[in-house]
C-alpha cells in the first residue's frame, strides 16, 4: 500500500519575556502527558498557514497577527509520513487557554527540562533554548584583506547577524589571538556570539561564547565542554549520531553543493542532507556553497539554515 502523508502545521509562540507556550496532549491522544507546541493537521486543500490560524484559534482561542514559517520536519515511520510545518508567531490577539481541556505552560527554554516533549519537537527546542539564527558566518582571512573583512562584519553585524566563528587555520597563534581580541572590541556592545573553530583552550582563555569542533575531535573527544555553546562538523549519519550521543548543541553538515575549497568532492545535494537530518533530533545548518538564498532551501529540506564562509562576506 502506498505511504499516507499526514501533514501538520505546529505554532511556536513566544511572548514578550522570551517564554513559549507549551501544551500536554490529553489523555485520549496517543503520547498523552507529554508536552508540545500547539497545533494541528492541515485539512483537504488547506496550505499549511491556513491550518496553522485555524487550528491556533481552535485550540487556544487566539487570532494569529505576526509569524513566519520555520523548519519544515519529517518524521518517517512505518506506514506513514508525518510533515511538521513549523511556524514562529511573535504577535496575536486574545489570551491563550486551553480551549480543548490541554494544560497550558509558558516556559523558559533555558531552564525546561526537556524529557517529556514529544520527540519531533526536541530538535526546535534546542535551536530555540541556544537562540540559533539562521545563518552561521565563518571568517576567512585568507581569501580578504582584514580591513575588508571588518568592515563586512559591521555591516553583518547592522543586518542583524548574531552567530560568527572564528577559523584560521592559516593564521600563527599570536596572529589568531590578535585577531580575536579585535573581534571582541568590535562586538563588545553587540548580541553577536562568538565561537571559535577546534580550539577549547582560546576559547576559556579568551571568555568566548563557544567552541566550533572538527570531525576528528567529534570521535576522539571522550565528552564536550558543558559550558560553552558546542557546534560540530558532521559529513555522514554516523558523525551525526555520534554528535548527538555527546550532546552537542548543533551540528553542520556538508558539502550540499560544490565548493572552492573542495572542488573535486561530489556534493551531498538536498535530498541526501534531508534525510539525513530527518534521522537526527540536533539543530543542523547546511554547510558547502551556500548563498543567502539557501536560507529558505535549508529549513525546507529540515535544517535550521545555513553556514557560510564566503556569500556571507561579499558586498
Amino acid at each position: 500500500h502506498n505511504n499516507k502523508n499526514i501533514q501538520v502545521a505546529v505554532g511556536i509562540l513566544k511572548d514578550s519575556d522570551g517564554k513559549y507556550l507549551l501544551g500536554r496532549r490529553l489523555d485520549s491522544q496517543s503520547w498523552s502527558g507529554w508536552w508540545e507546541f500547539p497545533g494541528g493537521k492541515l485539512e483537504t486543500n488547506e496550505s499549511p498557514s491556513e491550518a496553522l490560524k485555524r487550528e491556533i484559534f481552535e485550540e487556544l482561542g487566539v487570532v494569529i497577527k505576526k509569524y513566519k514559517q520555520w523548519i519544515t520536519r519529517r518524521v518517517v515511520e512505518k506506514n506513514k509520513i508525518t510533515i511538521l510545518y513549523f511556524f514562529l508567531i511573535t504577535s496575536w490577539t486574545g489570551r491563550a487557554e486551553g480551549r480543548e481541556g490541554q494544560e497550558l505552560q509558558w516556559v523558559n527554554l533555558k531552564k525546561y527540562n526537556v524529557t517529556k516533549v514529544l520527540p519531533p519537537n526536541q530538535i526546535i527546542h534546542h535551536a530555540l533554548k541556544n537562540n540559533l539564527p539562521n545563518i552561521y558566518a565563518i571568517t576567512n582571512l585568507q581569501e580578504i584583506s582584514s580591513d575588508n573583512f571588518f568592515q563586512a562584519l559591521k555591516r553583518k553585524v547592522n543586518d542583524g547577524l548574531n552567530l560568527i566563528q572564528i577559523r584560521e587555520k592559516n593564521l600563527l597563534k599570536t596572529e589568531l589571538e590578535g585577531f580575536l581580541v579585535r573581534i571582541k572590541k568590535i562586538l563588545y556592545h553587540s548580541n553577536v556570539r562568538i565561537i571559535i573553530n577546534s580550539s577549547i583552550d582560546l576559547a576559556y582563555e579568551y571568555e568566548l561564547d563557544g567552541v566550533h569542533l572538527n570531525s576528528k575531535q567529534l570521535h576522539e573527544l571522550s565528552y564536550f565542554p558543558k559550558d560553552l555553546l558546542v557546534g560540530a562538523s558532521c559529513h555522514s549519519e554516523n558523525d551525526l549520531k555520534v554528535a548527538e550521543e555527546k550532546k552537542a548543541d548543533f551540528a553542520v553538515l556538508g558539502s550540499v553543493k560544490k565548493t572552492l575549497t573542495h572542488p573535486d568532492l561530489e556534493p551531498m545535494g538536498w535530498v541526501r542532507f534531508n534525510k539525513l537530518v530527518n534521522n537526527s533530533n540536533l539543530p543542523i545548518y547546511s554547510i558547502g556553497g551556500m548563498t543567502n538564498s539557501d536560507v529558505l532551501s535549508s529549513l525546507e529540506y529540515g535544517g535550521i539554515g545555513i553556514a557560510s564562509q564566503r556569500a556571507i562576506w561579499a558586498k
